[in-house]
């Protein structure tokens, strides 16, 4: 569960874009509203095979009873 929260941290600000980062999920390489921009930002970093996700478009917490 640490490693899924500090992804969640990591891509937090970023809501509603597509976001590269590299294949050890630590450092973000683009981010864009178009994911063929955010790849591209990504392979100009020299990244050939970048990790990508999607940010949720609002963080909100979810209670269940």
């Amino acid at each position: 569960m640490k490693y899924i929260k500090s992804l969640a941290k990591l891509i937090e600000p970023f809501s509603g874009k597509w976001v590269t980062l590299t294949p050890d999920k630590k450092i973000i390489l683009g981010v864009s509203k178009n994911m063929k921009n955010a790849i591209t930002q990504a392979k100009e970093k020299g990244e050939p095979q970048p990790f990508l996700i999607k940010s949720p478009d609002a963080y909100t917490a979810a209670v269940f009873y």
